[in-house]
C-alpha cells in the first residue's frame, strides 16, 4: 500500500510542465478524466476519517446511557457534561487549528491527534470515574486539532482553483456518515452483549488502525501526488476575489455554519421529543422506535451523497457554490416551514410530515456543510487554513449553543411560533449570505469609463 504523503502548504512546479496555453488539442479528453480523479493520498485520508468517526459514534451513540448506567450520572447531570464537552469540542477548534497554521507540515497535526484520540479512547474502557475525566480532556485536546487538520490538508491537496476540491468534499463527508453509522450499529451491538469496557476498547482498536494508516507518511513524493492537469488549475485568473471579499466569504461561511448547527440542534433533539407527542409511529402494528428517526437522516445522506457527486459538475456549471449554499440554507428554513400544517390538528399526525421535514434538513447537509467547506478552503490564504477552519467549527458550536436555548421554547411557546422562528432564521440566512459573498466590483472597475 502506497504511503501517506501529503504537498506542502505552497507547492512548486517544475518549470518544464506544461502550461494551459502549450496543450496539444487532442491531450483535452485525458486531461478532463485525469482532473476527475483524486490523489492517492485523499482515499487514504478518506479511510482515516471513516475510522475516527466509526471510533467517535461509537461513544457519542452510547455516552448517555454510559454515564448514567456505569457512572451513576442523573439523566439531567449527564446530558449536561455531554452538551458541555460536544461545545468543548467545536470551540477546540479554534485554538487548534490556530496551533496547526504554526507548523508547517500539513501532516504533524493529524498523526499527533489520531495518536491523542487513541489514548482517550483506550482509558475510556477502563471502570473508573478519574479515567473518565481524563479520557474526556484526551478526547477534547484530540478532536480541537483533528477538525482543523483534516481541512488543512485538503487545502494542501487541492489548489485554490482545483474543480475537485467540492467532490472531495462530498466524499470525505460520506465517509464520515459510513463511519457514524457502522460505529453506532457495531456499539449498540457490543454493549448489550459485551458490555462497557469491551465498546469502547474496540473503538480504541479502530482507532489505532486510523493511526496505522498515518504511520508511513514519507515514501511518496509530494510532486508525485499533484498531476498537470492541477498544476494547470492553480493558475491564477483575472477575478481573483481581493482580501476583503475574502474575509466577507469566510463571515457569511460562519453564519451558515451557525444557522445550520442551530437547525442541527433541534432535528437532533427537539423535533424528536415532538414526534414522541405528536407523530403517529404505528405501522403494521409495530411501533417505530424515536430512535430510528435519528438514523434516518444518515441512512439518507449515504443515498443521497453519491447523486449530488454525480451531479456536481452540472451544478457548479449552472449555479455558483455560494448560491448552492444559500439554497442548502433555504432547505434548513422549510424543514420546518413543512411542520407547520401539523399544528392545525391536536392528534397525532402521519410519519409522513416527520419524513418530509428530515429530508428537507439532510438536503440542507449536503448543500451547507461539504460545499460551504471548500469555498471556504478556496477563500482562505493557506497559512490561516486552520485557523479559519477552527472559526467554522467555533460557529457551529455557537449554533449548537443557541439551539439548545431555542429548543426549550417548544416547551414555553405555542409550537406554530417556534415553527416560525425556526424557519424565519435559516431564510434571513439565506438573503444576507448571497449579498455578503457576490463579487463586488473593485473600485477602479466602477469609475472607469
Amino acid at each position: 500500500m502506497n504511503a501517506l504523503s501529503f504537498p506542502s502548504d505552497t507547492p512548486s512546479f517544475c518549470a518544464s510542465e506544461p502550461q494551459q496555453d502549450s496543450l496539444p488539442s487532442n491531450t483535452a479528453p485525458t486531461s478532463h478524466i485525469r482532473a476527475s480523479k483524486h490523489p492517492s493520498s485523499f482515499y487514504r485520508l478518506c479511510w482515516t476519517v471513516l475510522c475516527e468517526r466509526w471510533a467517535a459514534f461509537m461513544l457519542i451513540s452510547t455516552a448517555a446511557l454510559m454515564l448514567c448506567e456505569r457512572f451513576g450520572f442523573s439523566p439531567a447531570d449527564a446530558l449536561h457534561l455531554l452538551g458541555i464537552a460536544s461545545a468543548a469540542n467545536y470551540v477546540g477548534s479554534l485554538p487548534g487549528g490556530y496551533l496547526l497554521d504554526q507548523t508547517t507540515d500539513p501532516r504533524r497535526g493529524l498523526g499527533v491527534s489520531s495518536l491523542i484520540l487513541l489514548f482517550g479512547y483506550t482509558i475510556l474502557s477502563l471502570p473508573y470515574r478519574p479515567a473518565l475525566y481524563a479520557a474526556f480532556v484526551l478526547l477534547f485536546i484530540g478532536h480541537s486539532v483533528y477538525k482543523p487538520s483534516t481541512q488543512r490538508i485538503l487545502a494542501a491537496l487541492y489548489a485554490t482553483g482545483d474543480s475537485r476540491l467540492e467532490g472531495a468534499q462530498v466524499l470525505i463527508h460520506l465517509t464520515a456518515n459510513i463511519g457514524a453509522t457502522g460505529g453506532s450499529l457495531l456499539a449498540g451491538i457490543i454493549t448489550l452483549h459485551a458490555g462497557w469496557s469491551v465498546t469502547y476498547a474496540c473503538a480504541a482498536l479502530i482507532m489505532s488502525v486510523a493511526c496505522a494508516l498515518l504511520w508511513p507518511a514519507h515514501a511518496v513524493s509530494a510532486v508525485a501526488e499533484r498531476s498537470p492537469v492541477s498544476a494547470l488549475e492553480q493558475t491564477p485568473t483575472d477575478n481573483t476575489p481581493s482580501m476583503p471579499q475574502h474575509t466577507r466569504t469566510i463571515a457569511g461561511l460562519a453564519l451558515a455554519m451557525f444557522l445550520f448547527t442551530l437547525s442541527t440542534a433541534q432535528a437532533e433533539g427537539a423535533l424528536l421529543l415532538w414526534s414522541k407527542d405528536r407523530i403517529d409511529r404505528v405501522v403494521l402494528g409495530f411501533e417505530v422506535p424515536i430512535a430510528w428517526f435519528l438514523a434516518f437522516p444518515a441512512l439518507l445522506v449515504l443515498v443521497l451523497a453519491p447523486i449530488q457527486l454525480a451531479l456536481l459538475p452540472r451544478l457548479k456549471s449552472s449555479i455558483s457554490p455560494n448560491r448552492l449554499v444559500a439554497l442548502g440554507l433555504v432547505a434548513a428554513s422549510l424543514c420546518f416551514a413543512v411542520l407547520l400544517p401539523t399544528t392545525l390538528w391536536s392528534g397525532r399526525v402521519s410519519m409522513v410530515w416527520l419524513t418530509a421535514s428530515l429530508s428537507l434538513f439532510v438536503l440542507a447537509e449536503l448543500l451547507v456543510a461539504p460545499l460551504g467547506l471548500a469555498l471556504l478552503i478556496r477563500s482562505t490564504p493557506p497559512r490561516f487554513v486552520g485557523l479559519v477552519t477552527g472559526l467554522w467549527y467555533g460557529a457551529g458550536a455557537l449554533g449548537y449553543f443557541i439551539g439548545g436555548e431555542i429548543g426549550a421554547l417548544w416547551s414555553s411557546w405555542p409550537t406554530r411560533n417556534v415553527l416560525l422562528f425556526l424557519t424565519a432564521l435559516p431564510a434571513v440566512g439565506a438573503v444576507v449570505f448571497p449579498w455578503l459573498t457576490r463579487n463586488r466590483p473593485l473600485k477602479a472597475d466602477r469609475i472607469a469609463p
